[in-house]
């Protein structure tokens, strides 16, 4: 209150006290509404980070996810393979079509079906 009374002693005789007034209440507004702005975007900020390390994990979890799933499906496919070459080594129709049968199972099937089951 004191610095509010010695600044209205040091303003000019042609300045009205109501407007001196007026014009200080605006600055302590503004004053107040910039602090609510600084911390509003501190908010946001806070939040924008959150949701960014949230996008982050998730998209690292769904990257080992489709890496393991698809190493697993390459190794199954393989194994496919060998058997159906085996066959023909053999001369073996039966295991040619056991793995051409296993095979065509593997493949008509996607491996991210069950996705949407995941909830990370």
């Amino acid at each position: 209150m004191e610095k509010t009374s010695s600044l209205y002693s040091r303003l000019s005789d042609s300045i009205p006290l109501a407007d001196a007034e007026h014009a200080l209440e605006l600055l302590a507004e503004l004053t107040c509404e910039t602090e609510l702005t600084k911390r509003d975007k501190a908010k946001t900020a806070a939040v924008k980070e959150i949701a960014l390390a949230e996008i982050t994990k998730k998209y690292d979890f769904y990257e080992k996810l489709f890496a393991a799933v698809f190493a697993e499906r390459r190794v199954v496919t393989e194994g496919f393979f060998r058997i159906i070459d085996q066959g023909i080594r053999e001369k073996n129709n039966d295991l040619v079509l056991a793995g051409l049968s296993s095979l065509s199972g593997l493949v008509t099937t996607s491996p991210l079906s069950h996705l949407g089951h995941l909830h990370h």
